[in-house]
């Protein structure tokens, strides 16, 4: 019960930064099934692997931005979406699991588009070593 409380406390917290510190007139900023942005990954995601367990944390090459869900779109809605995974020692994603979400629609699509990333993996002592990552996704239509 405690870790669920802390995972949604994790979540509100991510989401309310994403907020505050998002300008949505910024070019920076992800937008649905474009390039997403190095620096903007860089700034969200958070290691959940001790920082002792590499040298160097794993860093983000290439990927899309996720779509908006087409029924969330209808409705309106707008949401977030909370996922972790690991990045493995080649810098492909596996193990993707929602963490929280306004909707299981937000959280599948985040999932689909952080399995097709790449990455440089994180190293520990030059060689590349698995680590679990967390990112929040905020979706506005």
């Amino acid at each position: 019960m405690s870790e669920y409380l802390v995972d949604r406390g994790f979540a509100a917290l991510s989401l309310i930064t994403m907020l505050l510190l998002c300008d949505c007139s910024s070019p920076n900023l992800a937008i649905e099934a474009n390039p997403m942005p190095e620096k903007q990954v860089a700034t969200y995601m958070t290691s959940v692997t001790p920082s002792s367990a590499y040298d160097t944390p794993p860093k983000f090459l290439k990927g899309y931005a996720p779509f908006f869900p087409e029924m969330e779109s209808k409705r309106r809605h707008w949401g977030y979406a909370v996922v972790e995974f690991s990045v493995t020692a080649d810098g492909t994603t596996s193990d993707i699991r929602p963490i929280t979400a306004t909707a299981y629609s937000f959280a599948k699509a985040a999932m689909r588009a952080v399995q097709n990333w790449r990455f440089a993996p994180a190293r520990k002592h030059g060689q590349p070593v698995v680590a679990r990552m967390r990112l929040p996704f905020t979706f506005r239509s």
